[in-house]
């Protein structure tokens, strides 16, 4: 799954950067592809464990 977002989210990168402001939908297509980033970056991130985790553990 982690696999499938990496692809996804540097689309979305590309589109939000290098999307032409000519186009009457630029400002569409780049809200959309930074929703997707932050989508993509949060559900990459809920895999990395915290820094603190070890810390509560020990506290206990």
């Amino acid at each position: 799954m982690k696999k499938l977002f990496f692809p996804i989210v540097l689309i979305a990168i590309f589109f939000a950067f290098y999307t032409p402001k000519e186009s009457n939908y630029a400002i569409y297509i780049k809200v959309v592809a930074i929703i997707i980033i932050m989508i993509g970056v949060m559900k990459i991130m809920q895999k990395v464990p915290s820094r603190n985790q070890d810390n509560k553990d020990d506290e206990i």
